[in-house]
């Protein structure tokens, strides 16, 4: 997500310049760069719910699995 800030930057800095082409260009590069940070983070999300992994830790680097419920599967 990083990047697509830059990116942001560069096309806000290319569209001041008057240079539309490399505006257009760095524009799409960060929505690109954006829609696929969220599709990555997304699917990790969807993931660690499916194998029901708890919410990770800044501290910890290790997944406690939640107990299943009697009846649930």
């Amino acid at each position: 997500m990083m990047i697509a800030v830059a990116l942001l930057a560069m096309a806000l800095a290319a569209a001041a310049g008057g240079r539309s082409t490399l505006a257009v260009v760095a524009a799409i590069l960060c929505v690109v760069v954006s829609i696929g940070g969220l599709l990555v983070f997304e699917s990790t999300v969807r993931r660690d719910h499916v194998d029901r992994h708890t919410t990770p830790k800044l501290l910890s680097d290790s997944y406690v699995r939640i107990p299943r419920l009697p009846g649930r599967d």
